[in-house]
């Protein structure tokens, strides 16, 4: 079975693109939030049922979480063809961090990365629609969050020996589901 990395910045419609491409594939795929398995995680662990305080978490519960849904995902991904939708670089109150440390990306082992991305400007518009905090959110601050992604997938796709693709999302979910779904 495979694994496709799908990722992309706070704002670029990421769970939307992934959802659309999920109820057009059928039975064969899985598709899987890597920070609804980390809260769900943390939850048991009685560490916090809160998404927003993931990123207040110290980088030793960070990466015990990120440990246990890694293995959660690849044993998903023994039964079935595995869409993870994660984020890359993952900022948190000391700076960013990785969103797959070296141990998670091997239990993972993505067969394929794919970035979502959009204009920064898109992207902020998108956020001051939602509920999403914005405190101070810069076009140029969601540009070099995809710069972080964008370096983060070619280091990944090179430990993994696997290829980055690229989605764009600026119009109709749709258009961008069907690129999705091409590199699958």
């Amino acid at each position: 079975m495979s694994v496709t990395l799908v990722s992309g910045v706070n704002g670029v419609g990421l769970s939307s693109v992934c959802q659309a491409v999920r109820r057009g594939l059928g039975d064969g795929y899985k598709l899987i939030n890597f920070g609804d398995v980390m809260l769900e995680q943390a939850a048991a662990m009685g560490i916090t049922t809160e998404r927003a305080q993931l990123g207040t978490l110290s980088q030793t519960e960070t990466r015990r979480l990120q440990r246990r849904a890694g293995e959660f995902v690849a044993e998903e991904a023994a039964t079935t063809n595995v869409i993870l939708s994660t984020h890359l670089a993952v900022e948190t109150q000391t700076g960013y961090v990785q969103g797959l440390p070296v141990e998670v990306l091997e239990d993972v082992s993505p067969d394929a990365f794919v970035l979502v991305e959009a204009e920064p400007s898109t992207i902020l518009k998108r956020r001051r629609e939602s509920d999403r905090d914005l405190d101070g959110v810069t076009e140029r601050q969601i540009d070099f969050e995809q710069d972080l992604n964008r370096s983060a997938a070619l280091q990944y796709a090179r430990d993994q020996n696997a290829p980055v693709r690229f989605v764009e999302n600026e119009g109709a979910i749709g258009a961008a589901a069907e690129s999705l779904a091409d590199s699958l």
